[in-house]
């Protein structure tokens, strides 16, 4: 709708080095170090249908994306800013370091002066002696988080599968028998209901 003509990638290259051998990620090495402007590159899609706005757009949201996570919530912003959505937007984003990581402020600084981002809560790790992470300013929010719940906010997580995703569930699960006041067995009930609603 806003950009018809372009596609729109988030790629941090990914290097590390492993028994003084220098290794790359494949893609996003190829992107940046062999890619030159006017290049033309093979892909293929992969649709999620799940993973989209609410039909009803006055539906609040909250969004976690660490790193180039937050790829997704940029065109969620954009889109309901688009269509002059009423329905409230809640942003949580983490990287390393705010100097060297905080990818799109620009962007979501503008979302915020133009009112269309409600809540912004930024976590970067190595930024303070003691690491601060994304579900840890989840925490910090639980009372505000629960009642967006209650409102019927729907959570978007977007990141790293393995690890950030089962920490931010864990702590939704803790902020909902902390604020509900109810026990681990009741909180688990409460997590299930949302995913099956989805």
């Amino acid at each position: 709708l806003i950009f018809k003509n372009s596609v729109h990638l988030t790629v941090s290259t990914q290097r590390w080095q492993k028994q003084s051998r220098n290794y790359g990620g494949v893609c996003s090495t190829f992107l940046s170090d062999r890619c030159k402007l006017g290049d033309k590159v093979k892909i293929f899609l992969i649709p999620n249908k799940l993973f989209k706005l609410p039909d009803d757009q006055k539906k609040p949201i909250i969004m976690i994306g660490p790193g180039t996570g937050v790829a997704p919530f940029i065109s969620f912003i954009q889109e309901r800013k688009y269509l002059k959505s009423d329905g409230k937007n809640w942003l949580f984003f983490g990287a390393q370091t705010k100097k060297c990581d905080f990818i799109y402020e620009d962007k979501i600084s503008n979302f915020i002066k133009d009112n269309i981002l409600n809540n912004l809560d930024t976590a970067f790790s190595r930024d303070q002696d003691k690491k601060v992470y994304v579900q840890d300013k989840i925490y910090e929010r639980s009372v505000e988080f629960v009642k967006w719940l209650k409102n019927g906010a729907i959570i978007y997580v977007c990141g790293d599968a393995q690890k950030m995703a089962k920490d931010v569930e864990n702590t939704i699960k803790t902020i909902i028998k902390k604020e509900l006041k109810c026990d681990e067995k009741k909180a688990l009930e409460y997590l299930k209901t949302l995913k099956k609603e989805k």
